[in-house]
């Protein structure tokens, strides 16, 4: 049986990935609408770059934690 505080972790950590993971679909489509301009800027692929990272990393820390297989 998993503890109130246990609990509030895994609740705590969802809500950061879920955050990150938003923001990170909203660079992405930024990034790809950037494509089309006539100047393309390298800053919105940048900042999709680090957020889907650091997106794909807290995936795999939370199933290496919710799966301890």
């Amino acid at each position: 049986m998993s503890t109130p505080n246990s609990e509030r972790k895994a609740l705590v950590f969802d809500a950061i990935f879920g955050f990150v993971g938003f923001f990170a679909f909203l660079a992405f489509i930024q990034a790809v609408l950037n494509l089309f301009q006539p100047e393309p800027k390298v800053w919105p692929a940048l900042l999709a770059l680090v957020l889907v990272i650091a997106t794909v990393t807290l995936w795999r820390i939370r199933r290496r934690w919710h799966d301890p297989s």
